[in-house]
């Protein structure tokens, strides 16, 4: 007659163990703050290059699973800044559906056509202005939440000239490729997280950022992000995809982007804007 409450009692201590694994399990899955978003131009820097087709436009998002409590957002603008005849380019990068639980860094790209050196083959120079959008937010009580933030504005300048060397994002992002402090970035020293009532009033984020009051912007590591070969070559096909899904496209495209067996190609094509597609994220 005892047996089967010594049965029970053995139970309950055998599934303890798994109740203090799963406890760790979820401590160990939690935020721990001061966190940092950090948001990198990786590619153009400051430097020269060779008129190309699709010249890229990338950025990369360091502790991205924070990304979206700040409800990030980019605006683009790329001109010539030597000539007469000053052109104007206006990438368009949107972040709606980009998902940023995967990998870390997360890439997000566009590029622009037509960017070639001067009509009497010297080098042109060219001037790219991001401002980038991030959200702040505190409690006001009551479970009130109040919204702030705005555009921050950063800028480089780079030069097309015929013979320099092709882009490339592998030999931009080396460790010796410049000064990290010339990278431009902006990376956000954030304190908490809250949760949004209302996610569909700020584009559909389920939490906001809360930045430090004293110190909301700090140095940042761009350094950090080297992209390799493969990285490199899934954001390059990308880019020519969504070139080829174009009425005109600007590059020798192939018969079919499909992958072979019908596998998906792990990209989505997005067109938008005037003289720039833009491309849906793509995060390794």
């Amino acid at each position: 007659m005892n047996s089967r409450p010594t049965m029970v009692s053995f139970s309950l201590l055998a599934l303890l163990p798994v109740a203090l694994l799963w406890a760790v399990v979820v401590q160990a899955g939690a935020t721990t703050f001061p966190a940092t978003v950090e948001v990198d131009l990786i590619f153009p820097r400051n430097d020269t290059y060779a008129p190309s087709a699709l010249f890229p436009i990338v950025f990369a998002f360091q502790n991205a699973a924070l990304a979206p409590s700040l409800d990030p957002g980019f605006d683009l603008t790329l001109w010539a800044v030597s000539g007469l005849n000053t052109t104007g380019y206006s990438p368009a990068l949107d972040l709606a559906a980009t998902n940023f639980s995967g990998s870390d860094p997360t890439y997000v790209y566009t590029y622009v056509t037509h960017l070639n050196a001067a009509d009497d083959g010297t080098a042109a120079s060219y001037r790219l202005a991001w401002d980038f959008s991030a959200g702040n937010c505190s409690d006001q009580g009551g479970g009130a939440l109040k919204f702030g933030g705005g555009f921050r504005n950063n800028s480089i300048e780079f030069t097309i000239q015929s013979g320099a060397q092709a882009p490339d994002l592998v030999a931009a992002t080396a460790s010796a490729a410049a000064s990290c402090s010339n990278i431009s970035h902006f990376a956000f020293n954030l304190t908490d997280t809250l949760n949004v009532a209302l996610p569909a009033q700020y584009d559909s984020r389920n939490t906001c950022a809360v930045f430090s009051d004293v110190q909301p912007l700090v140095a940042g590591n761009p350094c950090a992000v080297q992209v390799g070969t493969a990285t490199a070559s899934s954001i390059s096909a990308a880019l020519t995809a969504t070139a080829c899904a174009a009425v005109s496209p600007v590059v020798s495209c192939p018969s079919t982007n499909a992958a072979p067996g019908g596998q998906d190609t792990g990209y989505t094509v997005v067109l938008g804007g005037i003289v720039a597609a833009f491309v849906a994220m793509h995060h390794l």
